[in-house]
């Protein structure tokens, strides 16, 4: 059910554009300066909920306004000040990652609107990110479950092997294939497209991993109950946050 709501306000948005688009990633951005804090805090949880969230939704405020700069450069402060809040406060468990949260959400989420505000091929760029991780998610799965065999890395996810990100880098690349052939007007070989395709899994897995391994840290299951049924906004988007600033870079280059 909750996908059923979810998913057709998601599409929706990113086929909008513009302003129903930032709405949308603000939401989200908001939702997972909430879990961040929540987790990663264990004093003071509701006063880093505020700080984070109203800088992050500021620094896309400022680029909504066309001050792409000083929004990435409003994160680093954002982190600076979150680093010297914690240490104040003397809580050393809190201060030594306190910087993270701001550039793990912040930098893919201005990343994502970056790559969605091309009037050209902003949509198609973005559909094609969503795909990419998904069908890596998908092939990860089906590939694990049928193959099996070793794991990963056991201690951070216990579930996830070598044949299912084979499986996962395979299904990536082509679903880049087929979208580059038909859709994308990136100038970029078919050989290319595989090799970019297998990067993007292999991102969206680390994203995957790193997302776990935070979460096992802080001996939680999932990041907040805001989804029913799914978890937390960073257990659904913890591959799109790395692989989003990857292919914002890499379109910077092809148009550069």
């Amino acid at each position: 059910m909750s996908a059923v709501v979810l998913a057709p306000i998601a599409v929706g948005a990113v086929y909008l554009g513009g302003v129903y688009f930032y709405l949308f990633m603000a939401i989200a951005t908001a939702a997972m300066a909430y879990e961040w804090c929540h987790t990663s805090f264990r004093n003071n949880k509701q006063s880093y909920v505020f700080l984070v969230a109203l800088w992050l939704l500021f620094a896309i405020f400022l680029n909504f306004e066309g001050y792409t700069a000083y929004a990435f450069i409003s994160l680093l402060l954002c982190a600076g000040g979150l680093i010297a809040l914690s240490w104040f406060r003397r809580e050393e468990r809190e201060w030594k990652g306190a910087f993270l949260g701001p550039l793990y959400i912040g930098i893919p989420v201005l990343s994502l609107l970056l790559i969605r505000e091309d009037e050209t091929a902003g949509i198609l760029n973005t559909l094609t990110l969503f795909f990419i991780v998904w069908a890596t998610d998908t092939g990860a799965y089906f590939a694990g479950r049928a193959i099996g065999g070793p794991k990963i890395a056991p201690s951070i996810s216990p579930n996830k092997t070598w044949a299912g990100l084979i499986g996962g880098m395979i299904c990536a690349a082509l679903v880049l294939i087929a979208m580059n052939h038909s859709l994308l007007t990136w100038q970029i070989t078919p050989v290319l497209a595989i090799m970019l395709g297998m990067a993007f899994a292999v991102l969206a897995q680390i994203g995957d991993f790193f997302e776990s391994g935070w979460k096992r840290y802080f001996d939680v299951k999932d990041a907040s109950n805001l989804i029913p049924g799914h978890g937390g906004v960073l257990d659904r988007l913890d591959g799109v946050l790395f692989v989003a600033p990857a292919l914002y870079l890499l379109l910077r280059m092809i148009e550069g």
